[in-house]
């Protein structure tokens, strides 16, 4: 048996997601682990199922015997020790229960099976509200639709800021729209965040539409939304990262910082079509 941890909120959860169902193409005995998801206060617990109808639970169990199990029988595979190698999530190991640990934070680790991640991660319109419905029309008839994310949140907390919160500020954002408006006539857009009154007091947008009612366990509509437009600028979170990915459009453009910690370039998560501008 193999089994996959899954932790963290939507965005990475869909990484790791997206890991196993590339895994599970190779080995028929893939399961997610949602044991640590049962414990897990932030952010809105484990979504996919709500979000996209996914299986709400492949593997689950009491916390504590979890773990001693795990210490005693499983291999453990940490991908930060990895150093980036995709060897250890296809070779076949003797010790037949292995257990992984990680984000996956790029396309490499689903690259062969883009179409089926796509079709895993269709948005479940029934359990959206009807105002986050009726933008999504209005985006559709936008042939100038641009997101625009903007994370602050728990990015301008003391133990986040240095290394992710003050990578994405005004001068990366100021980088990010000249580019956008060099290469899209008449950008119209349309700006996620979870502090929109920072953003009205920051920035220039004069014809922007300020998505502001996708709160709490509602936030993943402002993902479906932003797949919607025809253009994106993201920001270093893996929100924003695939409400752009699931654009499914061959011509947008997409703008993304150069940098994705204050210590780690993006060019492991960011693909290579994309815009990378500087954040200073």
């Amino acid at each position: 048996m193999r089994l996959i941890k899954v932790t963290g909120g939507l965005g990475n959860q869909m990484f790791i997601y997206a890991c196993y169902l590339q895994m599970k193409k190779r080995f028929p005995h893939v399961r997610l682990d949602l044991t640590d998801m049962m414990h897990y206060h932030a952010h809105y617990g484990y979504e996919m199922h709500r979000v996209f109808g996914l299986p709400r639970v492949e593997f689950c169990m009491n916390q504590t015997l979890k773990k001693i199990i795990e210490f005693l029988f499983f291999k453990t595979i940490l991908e930060r020790k990895q150093h980036g190698s995709l060897l250890p999530y296809t070779k076949r190991y003797l010790w037949p229960l292995v257990y992984f640990k990680g984000f996956y934070q790029s396309e490499k680790y689903f690259a062969d099976i883009k179409e089926e991640v796509r079709r895993a991660f269709t948005f479940d319109l029934s359990q959206a509200n009807a105002q986050s419905i009726r933008m999504r029309a209005q985006i559709d008839q936008d042939e100038h639709a641009v997101s625009l994310h903007v994370r602050r949140g728990d990015y301008v907390q003391p133990k986040f800021w240095d290394t992710i919160g003050s990578v994405c500020q005004l001068p990366y954002y100021r980088n990010a729209l000249r580019e956008m408006e060099k290469r899209v006539g008449h950008p119209h857009y349309y700006v996620f965040s979870d502090d929109l009154e920072w953003v009205k007091a920051n920035f220039d947008l004069p014809d922007a539409v300020y998505v502001d009612w996708n709160k709490g366990e509602d936030s993943w509509q402002d993902m479906m939304l932003m797949s919607r437009c025809r253009h994106h600028i993201i920001c270093n979170s893996t929100f924003s990262w695939w409400g752009a990915w699931l654009n499914p459009r061959k011509e947008k453009i997409i703008i993304a910082p150069e940098r994705w910690t204050r210590d780690a370039d993006s060019r492991e998560i960011v693909p290579e079509e994309w815009i990378r501008v500087p954040v200073k």
